[in-house]
């Protein structure tokens, strides 16, 4: 507004000197016809002149004054605007503050809870270490305590004799030693039913057992050989091989091979018959499958 106003001005002063001049000349010219209808013509043109001036003067600060209402509308909505950013931004900025204040509860909460937890699965690891410190005692004291531990157990076979004179439970009753070897005189030893390949005969534990040694009282006739090459077996272990034609064998296991089973089982794997007066096992138990000691 202020440059249209000066504008003006500049134009309307330089209008007067002009006027000033044409005017002066004018009256100087009252003898020259000629020269007055001239300067009679530029004056005319003079005042067209400063009336467009003063219209032109007049516009520019009708603009000047519609931008600076222009101005003033964009500053107040600009304000305004600015007004609500930084009031959604206020409301943004607490809500988040809120929101992190609710997490950094729950992670505090969280970790109490974890560290309890941790707390309470520390001390039952301690009480399983105390608890497996007592059951491997409680082992080591039993190991002095090798014990029968097949004597009236159960017993079966896969090829049973027709007489029951001769049934497997006969192999654990504790009946193995006799006046004669006569076959009449030996009546408690079982027999299978014939000379097949891949004859067994188990005992049931009962349980689950430490197995030490298992010992055989074989027939104490003729048919000794008829035990050589059988196999004996605690659960799916070898523990040893019947060889040489004894009355007695004994298959003790070393102290450093540690064997758990619940049943011992005598295979022949070759055609033959397996006929013993006597099977005992000797170990310590029963156990539960979590409480194994090597």
């Amino acid at each position: 507004r202020r440059v249209a106003i000066t504008a003006g001005n500049k134009g309307l002063d330089i209008l007067d000197r002009a006027f000033s001049f044409v005017e002066s000349q004018n009256s100087a010219c009252d003898d020259d016809p000629e020269m007055k209808k001239t300067l009679d013509s530029i004056l005319d043109r003079l005042d067209r002149i400063e009336a467009a001036i003063s219209a032109f003067s007049e516009d520019r600060t009708d603009q000047a004054s519609e931008k600076e209402e222009m101005d003033e509308k964009l500053n107040s909505v600009a304000s305004e605007v600015i007004d609500r950013v930084n009031e959604k931004l206020n409301s943004v900025a607490s809500e988040v503050s809120e929101k992190v204040d609710y997490l950094q509860a729950m992670l505090i909460n969280e970790t109490s809870s974890i560290e309890k937890k941790l707390d309470t699965s520390l001390e039952l690891s301690e009480k399983s270490i105390k608890l497996g410190t007592t059951i491997q005692t409680r082992q080591n004291v039993w190991l002095s305590e090798i014990r029968l531990i097949s004597l009236f157990k159960l017993t079966g076979e896969n090829n049973p004799h027709s007489s029951r004179d001769y049934n497997p439970g006969l192999a654990v009753d504790g009946q193995f030693v006799f006046s004669t070897n006569s076959p009449g005189d030996m009546r408690t030893y079982t027999h299978t039913s014939s000379g097949a390949a891949d004859n067994k005969m188990w005992i049931k534990l009962g349980g689950l057992f430490r197995v030490y040694s298992v010992r055989v009282w074989n027939i104490r006739d003729a048919s000794k050989p008829r035990f050589s090459g059988t196999n004996i077996y605690v659960d799916d272990t070898l523990v040893g091989t019947a060889s040489g034609d004894w009355g007695f064998h004994d298959f003790t296991l070393p102290e450093e091979k540690v064997v758990y089973g619940s049943k011992v089982t005598l295979h022949q794997p070759r055609a033959d018959y397996i006929i013993v007066l006597e099977v005992q096992v000797w170990g310590n138990g029963p156990y539960n499958s979590t409480d194994l000691f090597n």
